[in-house]
């Protein structure tokens, strides 16, 4: 009596299976490998079917063993064939992620490259066009003659004149973070140092740039994602980690292009400063978008009181 029960929910089991398995070949497309399976789950079906008629009668048209035997040969067959079909789904399924990280990456790449265009042209604009202006009211103030004028007029034109370099200056620093005009002209290197100096000069940070490559050139895209991903580290470095040394490598070995970036500031939860940082600034998921967007791999280290270590490298060869 157990064996017939046993028997019967195998059936009933085989049986929900099968017409589950049948019920998909329509979502598959009808793609012969799961034709070819689920024809093994109709036969296996058939199988269990036979195996329980024949507690209760013997067949007179089939022996009982010569049956199971050929129904369970036609199944092997059956499966066999379709697990070699399905293997080209998985081949499908395996070009598709392909393109699909492809189509990422030329994403990202489109939509870095317009950001920078649309930062050189916004650059541009400043440059050419508020930057006449603000020569042209330099020199008309520089016109005047201090000596027609009294105590109070001469400061007021000495201030103006002042303050007219100082947005000379600032206008200039704005355009070469929108466009950086040394990078284009003296490569990574020097533009590297350059913002560090601009950055750290005022907040006592000790700032080490060591480097291999001189000035050896690269893409564009590399030296302009290079560029911003150290300024973005830097600008974190001022802003949140009370920081009183960093060091910074850019070296070229055999396939990679490597940065190390480190500071010996507070330190953070990673998972904390990729979103706060992120409000701020490009953050560490930016950053992590322009390293794929090279094909690069990215590393971070950080924790509370114990600094901030980025290792990013951009295959060259």
């Amino acid at each position: 009596m157990l064996l017939k029960f046993a028997l019967l929910l195998s059936m009933l089991i085989q049986l929900g299976a099968t017409i589950l398995a049948v019920s998909l070949i329509r979502r598959t497309r009808y793609n012969i490998a799961w034709i070819l399976i689920s024809a093994g789950f109709v036969l296996m079906a058939v199988r269990r079917l036979f195996e329980f008629s024949t507690l209760f009668w013997e067949s007179q048209l089939f022996d009982r063993e010569s049956m199971n035997t050929w129904l369970g040969i036609l199944i092997s067959v059956l499966v066999f064939i379709g697990v070699i079909f399905i293997r080209q789904i998985f081949n499908l399924q395996d070009q598709i992620d392909q393109l699909r990280q492809e189509s990422e990456k030329r994403v990202l790449s489109a939509v870095i490259q317009g950001e920078e265009k649309a930062r050189a042209n916004f650059a541009r604009e400043l440059h050419d066009g508020l930057g006449p202006i603000l020569s042209s009211v330099k020199m008309t103030m520089s016109a005047v003659d201090p000596n027609q004028l009294d105590g109070q007029n001469r400061t007021f034109v000495e201030r103006s004149c002042m303050l007219a370099d100082e947005a000379v200056v600032s206008l200039r620093e704005i355009s070469d973070h929108l466009s950086p005009h040394l990078l284009k002209n003296y490569g990574l290197v020097k533009a590297v140092e350059t913002v560090a100096t601009q950055l750290f000069q005022t907040s006592k940070i000790d700032c080490q740039v060591n480097s291999n490559i001189g000035s050896k050139r690269y893409p564009d895209t590399i030296e302009i994602s290079l560029y911003r991903i150290t300024s973005e580290l830097m600008n974190n470095t001022v802003k949140h980690a009370n920081a009183s040394k960093v060091k910074i490598s850019l070296q070229q070995t055999d396939q990679f292009f490597q940065l190390r970036y480190r500071d010996d500031g507070k330190g953070a939860d990673e998972k904390s400063i990729s979103i706060e940082r992120s409000q701020n600034g490009m953050g560490l998921e930016n950053i992590r978008s322009r390293v794929k967007m090279l094909n690069g791999y990215l590393l971070i280290e950080t924790s509370p009181g114990n600094g901030f270590f980025a290792n990013i490298l951009i295959p060259v060869s």
